[in-house]
């Protein structure tokens, strides 16, 4: 299983490395019966690197280690995270859809050989444990504007774990909404009466409604609740101004949701704001002037100011 990476994909705040901590200190370790002990302690078989934050060089120093003299500032020999792991050992790559794209080049040989070369060494090196990467980013776009190599993908998506938005988790259920305010209460401040947990999940409701979209997810409503705490209220952030216009349109057309009376309703009506009469928008359009007017929503044009 250690040549088996696992992929976790979800927004900011959902819990990936919580995931990435789970399987990494739930991996299988030898016992050794002579000594009566396991061979490594569990503690010590998880290794988080968070990538967004690095440099390309200084990720590359951090993976692959480096030899002395192989860069500025590189005064001695140093191993990298990848270096001297066992098949129980757990390597996680926090926002891996931020590595550039040679140190991908490197991760993906890594995958594929499982051997690697420190920064300015000749001599391979084997690694010898599971990768684990997490990212917030939609991979399927990045690998369509070609910032994350496909193959890389392909050697990383054997075991795809999705974690669901905060939304997603509650679906609209207060006794989910309890259960997790019970939890960051527990967490805060050890315990928690089943009057305070009442009181803050009214709180949490007053403050938000009952279909906020919890943009920050599980951080958002873990402070939400700390705010509860010591003022007694939460205020969201400012949420981005309602789609207008053609933003509108489009984006029922991504859904496939606008059938064709919409689309040329919406777009005459938009051409016929921008141009100012019915004649300039049926020349615009390439049509004559009736259909324009038969197309043109009165309503719409408000919208397109």
């Amino acid at each position: 299983m250690h040549e088996v990476s696992t992929l976790i994909l979800g927004p900011s705040g959902t819990g990936k490395e919580l995931v990435a901590s789970a399987i990494g200190l739930s991996r299988f370790i030898g016992f050794d019966v002579q000594r009566r002990r396991f061979r490594t302690d569990f503690r010590e078989q998880f290794h988080a690197l968070h990538v967004a934050a690095m440099s390309k060089t200084l990720i590359e120093s951090e993976l692959f280690g480096h030899k002395r003299g192989a860069f500025t500032g590189a005064g001695e020999d140093r191993a990298g995270h990848l270096e001297g792991k066992w098949p129980s050992d757990t390597v996680f790559l926090d926002e891996i859809g931020e590595l550039d794209g040679e140190v991908q080049v490197k991760l993906l040989r890594v995958l594929q050989t499982r051997k690697f070369h420190r920064l300015g060494d000749t001599q391979p090196r084997e690694f010898g444990g599971k990768v684990v990467a997490a990212t917030n980013r939609n991979l399927s776009e990045e690998m369509a504007a070609g910032r994350f190599r496909g193959d890389l993908y392909y050697r990383l998506c054997a075991d795809i774990i999705r974690t669901p938005s905060l939304r997603e988790q509650l679906g609209g259920s207060l006794d989910e909404l309890r259960h997790l305010v019970n939890v960051i209460v527990q967490r805060t401040l050890g315990s928690g009466e089943p009057e305070l947990i009442d009181h803050l999940v009214c709180g949490v409701e007053a403050s938000v409604g009952a279909n906020y979209p919890w943009p920050g997810n599980m951080r958002e409503l873990e402070q939400c609740v700390r705010n509860l705490l010591i003022h007694d209220r939460y205020t969201p952030p400012d949420t981005p101004a309602p789609k207008r216009g053609l933003q509108v349109l489009f984006a029922e057309m991504q859904g496939a949701e606008a059938d064709m009376d919409r689309v040329m309703s919406a777009y005459s009506s938009w051409v016929y704001a921008q141009k100012g009469s019915f004649e300039k928008a049926a020349q615009a359009l390439g049509v004559d002037r009736r259909t324009v007017s038969k197309h043109v929503d009165r309503k719409l044009l408000d919208e397109f100011e």
